[in-house]
């Protein structure tokens, strides 16, 4: 016997035709996390790292944040016979603390000379006169025995992933992240579907450095343990500030997230992004009512994504805490709505403010933002996050 994690998936499965392309980028995302040594080798609906470093949990813990992945489990593989079972199951029961389990076994390769039945009741019986270890199936312990064509496994010690299809199937989104829970929590939504996200912030900061070090490249860095490698598009809102503030306009905030969607429609085109991705969540805020969302609409053909449009916040939240990222996001932090205007028009209409965005000639605003923006790459391996930055896009965006 050998020591394995056997790692699940759930609707991958459903795939069919395109199945073998999403369980090759699947096991392609675990060994980019894990660090390419690892071989990961598929076993009928499964996938296998065998002889895997220690420590296991932090392994574990790893591999239960690549989306697509159902559940991760750390045990034994071993020959698919009762004998040698009988010996993995005892070793495995050995090594814990368990007094009273749930045994679970699964044989999808029928040609073998027994039952999931049979094998159950004989480690049943085995486990209680061997080790004193009584089974009840609903203990929350749980003995999982998988049985293939050529392969035994046995685990004990189970972590729950998130499901999803893996990152770098489904195109490369654009994120408007703010620094706060619901732009975040989009992000990882669009990540669990399978696209690549990276992300455009607009501070209120002295430079980029400054909102880098306040939140941002923490937030970025918690990201990025789900979404493998990011870009973060980085720019001050001051073109937009000192235009606003000398034109004072009740329409202000409307005008300020036209503004990053301008932006974010520029970045879209000339890097290739497939669409662009909001926090919005249908009239949880003043700007975010129906009216509102229609005023600030693009102009051109670019793709919107609201995954959260029908979320009530209390979902989100739960969301947040599911993903570990509540604590991070809620840290306080000086974003840009906090000082543009706080009593937004609720009812704007569309031509209402691109009247007031024309008036003002803020599409000038969006243009010195392109020329200044930094850019950001952040990549996780072995489970360290690491940065590096380029200089603006301004250069491409001339070309």
């Amino acid at each position: 016997m050998e020591k394995v994690l056997i790692i699940h998936h759930s609707e991958i499965a459903l795939k069919r035709k395109k199945r073998s392309f999403f369980e090759k980028k699947l096991a392609d995302n675990i060994r980019y996390v894990l660090g390419k040594g690892l071989k990961v080798v598929r076993d009928e609906n499964r996938l296998v790292i065998n002889n895997p470093p220690e420590p296991l949990d932090d392994l574990m813990n790893r591999v239960r944040k690549v989306f697509g992945v159902s559940h991760v489990g750390a045990g034994f593989r071993c020959e698919p016979s009762v004998e040698a079972i009988s010996e993995t199951v005892l070793k495995t029961l050995a090594e814990s603390n368990a007094t009273t389990i749930a045994i679970d076994v699964k044989r999808s390769y029928k040609q073998h000379p027994f039952t999931s039945q049979h094998v159950r009741i004989h480690l049943s019986r085995l486990v209680e006169k061997q080790l004193g270890v009584k089974t009840d199936r609903k203990s929350e312990a749980e003995l999982n025995v998988e049985i293939t064509r050529n392969n035994a496994y046995v685990y004990l010690k189970k972590l729950k992933g998130f499901d999803g299809l893996p990152v770098g199937s489904s195109g490369t989104v654009l994120s408007l992240l703010s620094g706060g829970i619901d732009s975040a929590v989009a992000s990882l939504l669009m990540m669990r579907r399978g696209c690549r996200v990276d992300f455009l912030h607009i501070h209120s900061y002295r430079s980029s450095q400054e909102a880098l070090e306040a939140k941002m490249s923490k937030v970025v860095e918690k990201l990025t343990e789900y979404g493998l490698r990011t870009k973060l598009y980085m720019a001050s809102f001051a073109p937009f500030y000192r235009t606003v503030l000398t034109n004072p306009s009740r329409l202000e905030l409307l005008l300020f997230r036209k503004y990053i969607l301008k932006t974010a429609e520029q970045i879209a085109r000339t890097d290739g992004y497939d669409a662009i991705v909001l926090g919005d969540s249908l009239a949880q805020v003043a700007s975010q009512t129906l009216s509102n969302i229609v005023a600030v609409r693009p102009s051109t053909d670019v793709l919107v994504f609201r995954p959260l449009i029908g979320f009530a916040k209390n979902d989100i939240v739960e969301l947040a805490d599911k993903f570990e990222i509540t604590n991070l996001v809620q840290k306080s932090y000086k974003d840009c709505c906090s000082i543009v205007a706080r009593h937004p028009a609720t009812a704007a209409s569309f031509e209402e403010v691109e009247d007031e965005w024309t008036k003002l000639g803020l599409d000038n605003a969006v243009e010195q933002t392109l020329k200044n923006i930094e850019t950001h790459i952040y990549t996780i391996k072995a489970g360290d996050v690491t940065l590096s930055s380029k200089p603006a896009i301004q250069q491409a965006l001339d070309g």
